[in-house]
């Protein structure tokens, strides 16, 4: 099964995705901040990263670009998840590289259909 990391400093989101996405069959990774998951995204492979915005040391708009400037990690699908739904947020979250952009509090069912969307 496909594995996705969770790029988020907040535990109760953290708990929440895993446990949605567990249930759906996904290995799940966990990088607290940016630069954790940019620092991690080589060794660990995953198949698609959801990631927070606002969040310390690396937020993850930074973070969406390294990743995204990198050749071995420029393809794996972004979501962007963040309470951060203004117009001018969506715009840079999706010009530093993300693929999608999801607002909280979100979905569940419509989360699950886009990430295995871009899975697939």
């Amino acid at each position: 099964m496909s594995k996705i990391m969770i790029v988020e400093d907040e535990m109760a989101t953290v708990k929440l995705l895993k446990f949605m996405l567990e249930k759906k069959g996904y290995t799940v990774v966990h990088a607290e901040n940016g630069r954790v998951a940019v620092d991690n995204v080589l060794d660990e492979k995953p198949d698609l990263i959801l990631m927070d915005v606002m969040m310390p040391e690396m937020d993850g708009i930074q973070a969406t670009k390294i990743i995204r400037e990198d050749a071995k990690t420029c393809h794996i699908p972004i979501i962007m998840i963040s309470a951060l739904g203004q117009e001018l947020e969506v715009t840079n979250g999706l010009l530093a590289g993300a693929d999608s952009y999801v607002v909280k509090p979100f979905d569940s069912q419509a989360l699950l259909r886009l990430i295995a969307e871009k899975i697939s």
